[in-house]
């Protein structure tokens, strides 16, 4: 077991509040080769598959996390100039005892005047797991994509999601988390919106049970003009879980008239459960518009009572009001089997 201090703050504020990073007690396992892939798409032609790794590499990859590690899985998916793929490219990661341990590396390209949608799933039913993801997406000038990374191991596994993106003129990225498993829960996205017109759009929904610690980092850096970026988090945390939100978005000089929004919502439902959030908005640029707004608290008790009138038990009602919390975000996930396996485990 190794203490390890991660997920830094891209500015530090004053250290009582006790947000700037976590310090957290990480046991490295022993890396082996993974090989429970599938990936699945219905226009393969249409996209490429380059720099297919299997094994265990010798360097080291590095993320905003902190955390350095061989990977184990790397891949490059490039959709070529003017192309558009109309049904999800799928990598769904089957983790199980003899693939518990998962570093991977994927990197997806869209060449300019491209679009597709990509879904990469981590599942397992009844191992213990290790997951530490490095996502990059690099999109060329006009091009669209939505990548949903669906985080579905198992209560006692541990997960570690970053990502970072470059973002050209007219370009539209979308990301949505979906980050359930493990006790576990450490995530960062680093955005730099380069382009002129450009959007990044990040919507996450989190839920925290018996011990989980969840460590969210989000930064996003716009550059272009006229560029947008939306980060919209919802959570609910139960039992003695644990959560910290750190959303910085940063207008940088020359983004005139880009605009940036974040919001944060974390329901509490339990007594012992708490919650942190840190909303950052850093300026240096004048003809911009920012907001960000954070709430937090317990269900409201009106909306219980009337719920439980309809013959349905306290317990039950509670997961009612999480699923219409999360549903927005849920609908626009691009597969409907993946829509289902996240309200089951609602």
């Amino acid at each position: 077991m190794e203490k390890m201090t991660l997920n830094d703050t891209p500015v530090r504020t004053a250290k009582n509040f006790g947000i700037n990073d976590i310090t957290l007690d990480i046991e490295i396992p022993e890396i082996r080769e993974f090989n429970n892939c599938m990936i699945i798409s219905y226009e393969s032609d249409s996209f490429k598959m380059s720099d297919l790794f299997m094994g265990v590499s010798k360097k080291k990859i590095t993320t905003k996390i902190g955390l350095e590690l061989n990977k184990n899985y790397g891949i490059t998916l490039t959709v070529p100039e003017g192309v558009n793929i109309e049904k999800p490219i799928i990598l769904d990661f089957d983790l199980d005892e003899e693939n518990s341990v998962l570093i991977d590396n994927i990197k997806i390209v869209m060449e300019k005047n491209s679009e597709a949608d990509f879904i990469l799933k981590y599942n397992t039913n009844e191992s213990k797991c290790f997951h530490y993801l490095k996502q990059e997406t690099i999109l060329k000038e006009n091009s669209k994509c939505s990548i949903t990374i669906a985080n579905m191991l198992i209560q006692e596994s541990e997960s570690f999601i970053a990502i970072e993106n470059k973002i050209e003129a007219s370009a539209k990225l979308e990301h949505i988390i979906v980050d359930f498993g493990g006790d576990k829960k450490i995530s960062n996205y680093y955005s730099k919106i380069e382009g002129d017109f450009a959007e990044n759009n990040l919507k996450t929904i989190y839920l925290g049970n018996n011990n989980d610690t969840i460590d969210i980092n989000y930064n996003i850096d716009i550059v272009g003009e006229n560029a947008i970026c939306n980060i919209e988090t919802q959570g609910a945390l139960n039992d003695s879980s644990y959560k910290n939100f750190k959303g910085t978005i940063d207008f940088k000089k020359g983004c005139t008239k880009a605009k940036g929004i974040e919001n944060e919502n974390c329901m509490i439902l339990s007594e012992s459960a708490k919650s942190k959030s840190l909303p950052m908005l850093l300026c240096h640029e004048e003809d911009v518009e920012g907001e960000h707004g954070v709430s937090s608290g317990k269900i409201d008790e009106a909306k219980l009572f009337y719920i439980m009138t309809k013959g349905i038990s306290y317990e039950d009602a509670k997961k009612l009001i999480v699923k219409a919390n999360f549903s927005n975000i849920i609908r626009e996930i691009k597969d409907e089997e993946l829509q289902k396996e996240i309200i089951e485990k609602i």
